[in-house]
């Protein structure tokens, strides 16, 4: 099921005209480095990901994965890094692999300790503060949040939110849409 939900984002992003930004797709050796280096079996939908696009981005979503530096890349877009990082800090527990940040405190993960007979594991939001001070679940899988994310992309669009347009000029958003972008996201979470 979540396998259908990845693809069928990425066929609604294509449809729509939104550009589809990747790195360096992730081999099927490159899934067993970063699998053994983190201690987890990834999910089905997430490992999909990594090996079609690397690291994903469309509009204003960064999806960590894999970059062409590889597995030592100290970049926060490469999951390697990110997980050893808020693993060190205390935010996440050893089953937790970080993807992508709210841009206004919480980043979600998915926890590999709870996969399911399908091989996907639950997305949650974690609390700023780790997982010890909150986290909520947001989808059963990585396929689903990725669906889930496209679909608040398209319907931003379609009430004329001030996401990126060609017409831009290939500007960068500001600094204050950024910021009342993720001030108004975080009403999703409450």
């Amino acid at each position: 099921m979540s396998l259908s939900d990845y693809r069928f984002a990425i066929e609604n992003l294509r449809e729509n005209g939104i550009d589809i930004l990747g790195t360096k797709s992730a081999t099927e050796n490159d899934l067993k480095q970063i699998e053994t280096r983190l201690g987890v079996t990834l999910p089905v939908s997430y490992k999909k990901m990594l090996s079609e696009y690397g690291a994903l981005e469309f509009d204003t979503i960064e999806i960590y994965g894999w970059l062409s530096q590889g597995i030592d890349a100290k970049f926060v877009t490469n999951v390697v890094h990110a997980t050893e990082r808020e693993r060190a800090d205390g935010r996440i527990s050893d089953t937790m692999i970080p993807f992508l940040t709210t841009g206004y405190g919480p980043f979600y993960v998915v926890d590999c300790a709870e996969m399911n007979v399908d091989g996907e594991a639950p997305v949650y939001e974690v609390s700023a503060g780790g997982y010890r001070n909150g986290k909520d679940k947001l989808a059963d899988s990585f396929g689903e949040f990725l669906r889930n994310e496209v679909r608040r992309t398209l319907e931003a669009r379609a009430q004329g939110g001030p996401e990126f347009d060609d017409d831009d000029e290939g500007s960068p958003p500001s600094r204050e849409f950024i910021s009342e972008y993720w001030k108004d996201r975080a009403k999703d979470f409450e």
